[in-house]
Formats: structure tokens, C-alpha cells, sequence
């Protein structure tokens, strides 16, 4: 059952006349990496600028929360799940096209926010453009991506960034260039509200055995390293300044421990795994308590990269 409706809103009334698909009161969970989530008021797939524009204008005339599910990765929801609306970027947000310059040597790509990272990165290397390498197997959309300024040890969307296109809570376009983003260490500073609808990325003319062996390799040593084939919402902390929070972690006898159906990963300790059924308070517990033991062990104050949204049950 989902959460009890404010008394201000009727949101099947309210969007009645808006011709997307929607669900009321859903649990968030299959949408989610992690596989944890509670429902929401309301989820509607937007396929166009015109209806995303006309959900807007509701939420913005009835003072409705509105906000975005990507690929549903780096994101823990609470157990009472998220009040208002959320969005599922789909249709026109899920296309890409890619133009070569004048020199052949380097191309500009627009992509959908909607879109997947990793396929993105691969269609490119096969056609043997550079750049997106380090984002193949990274799960999630180009918009979460572009929002944590996503990564590896071979690069992060700051390196092929050139501009994003977003509507902004007036309800104007804004196109803005790479440098007004704030992009830094999985973190950006997008205007407050901002609904990520495209961004411009910059690739290099390359090898595309080349492209296509260093995507392997990497991905190869990630499923090696990381427990890639079970739910999980990715890294849990940001490495702190010139230490890793894995290895912190493992330091401390971490590996293992489990509270509920949530487990730290016996493959890769700043990886919180869902091993059966966990709640998001098993997986926030135990953020805590690992946050807690590095404190009091190294007076080293992890930081999430994990995102956590949404109402305590």
C-alpha cells in the first residue's frame, strides 16, 4: 500500500489529462540497483519536453515534490518510500546522435539523460571513438552520471563534459556549459530543481581494437575486484584524501558483517550488498555502523556516495 495521500492532493485527478503511463502508490525497489524501495505517489514515464513540461506546471501550481529515477543506482530509498512524483526519463530522452567534426578527429555526441551510460560507451568504442572508456559496466543514465559526475580510475564525465541542456523549475530551457556544472569528486552543482534532459559530450578519434580491449580489461578487473552480480547500490563511501574507504573498511574485520538482509561484500568492503530481502533501515543501520567503526578507529569521517531519499518507516 502506498503512502496515505496529502490532503492537498489528488494525484490521478490532478494528472488525468497528462498522456503518460503512470502508477500510483508503487514500490520503488525494481527500480533500484539495490533492489530496496518504498512507494511512491506517483511514477510517470515521460517520453517528450511537452509532457515533462506539463507534469511541471502541476507540481508547480499544487507544490508537489518532483524529482528524477535514473537507472536507480547510488541510491538507497527508505522503506516509507518518496511522497510526491517521480519521473522515469524515457522516449525522446533515451536517443543519441554523434557528429563528427570537420577534422575527423573529433566528434560531439548529444545524448538523452534517459539513456544508459555503459551501452552508450560501448556503441561509441565500437565505431572507435574515444573518451567514454571509463564509464562501460557503470550502471545507471547519462543524467545520474552527469549529476555524480561519475567515474573510474580512468576518468569521470568531467573529462568529455562539454554542456547540458535542462529545464529549470520556471519552466525554461537552460543550456549550460561544462564549467557552470561545479563538477567535482562524484558530486556537481546543478541549479536547485533542474531536470537533466541532454548533454553534449566530446570524443576523440581512437583505435577501436584499442577502445574496445582497455573497456574490457577494465571491466574485466572490476568484476574481479567488485560483486558486480548481486544488488547493491555501488560504492558506498567516497574515498577519503589519499586513502581508500575500502580498504579501511576491510582493515577493520568489516568484510561480512551483515544486520538484517544487508551484508557488507566479502569482494569489495565498501560495497553493501543485498543478500535477503534487506530493508533500507538494514542497509542505513549498517552504513552507520561502518561510518561509526572507521571514526572511532582512524578519526576519518567517511563520506556517502551513496544517495539516500525518501521517508524513515
Amino acid at each position: 500500500m502506498g503512502p496515505a495521500q496529502a490532503p492537498q492532493w489528488n494525484l490521478p485527478e490532478l494528472l488525468h489529462d497528462i498522456p503518460a503511463r503512470m502508477a500510483f502508490g508503487c514500490p520503488l525497489a525494481p527500480y533500484t540497483s539495490l533492489r530496496v524501495g518504498g512507494p511512491v505517489d506517483a511514477l510517470i514515464q515521460i517520453d517528450n519536453l511537452e509532457m515533462l513540461r506539463q507534469v511541471l506546471a502541476i507540481a508547480n501550481r499544487h507544490e508537489i515534490p518532483l524529482s528524477v529515477l535514473g537507472g536507480g543506482s547510488n541510491m538507497l530509498i527508505r522503506d516509507a518510500g518518496i511522497r510526491g512524483i517521480i519521473l522515469l526519463m524515457r522516449g525522446a530522452f533515451r536517443s543519441y546522435d554523434l557528429q563528427p567534426n570537420a577534422d575527423g578527429e573529433t566528434a560531439v555526441v548529444k545524448v538523452g539523460a534517459g539513456y544508459s551510460l555503459s551501452r552508450l560507451a560501448m556503441q561509441v568504442g565500437r565505431c572507435g571513438w574515444s573518451g567514454l572508456e571509463f564509464a562501460y559496466g557503470i550502471p545507471g543514465t547519462i543524467g545520474g552520471a552527469m549529476v555524480m559526475n561519475a567515474g573510474t580510475s580512468l576518468g569521470d564525465m568531467s573529462g568529455t563534459l562539454v554542456a547540458a541542456r535542462m529545464l529549470c523549475r520556471d519552466g525554461n530551457v537552460y543550456n549550460l556549459p561544462a564549467s557552470a556544472l561545479g563538477l567535482r569528486y562524484r558530486s556537481s552543482s546543478y541549479p536547485p530543481g533542474a531536470i537533466l534532459l541532454e548533454t553534449t559530450l566530446r570524443l576523440q578519434r581512437g583505435d577501436a581494437s584499442v577502445v574496445n580491449s582497455t573497456m574490457r580489461g577494465a571491466y574485466k578487473r572490476r568484476r574481479q575486484t567488485q560483486p558486480l552480480t548481486l544488488p547493491s547500490a555501488g560504492s558506498t563511501f567516497t574515498n577519503p584524501h589519499g586513502r581508500a574507504a575500502g580498504y579501511l573498511i576491510e582493515r577493520l574485520g568489516l568484510k561480512g558483517t551483515r544486520i538484517g538482509g544487508a551484508q557488507v561484500s566479502l569482494v569489495h568492503a565498501n560495497f553493501i550488498i543485498n543478500v535477503a530481502r534487506a530493508t533500507a533501515a538494514d542497509v542505513e543501520t549498517l552504513i552507520a555502523y561502518i561510518r561509526d567503526r572507521v571514526q572511532e578507529a582512524y578519526d576519518i569521517s567517511l563520506t556517502r556516495e551513496v544517495r539516500i531519499v525518501g521517508e524513515k518507516g
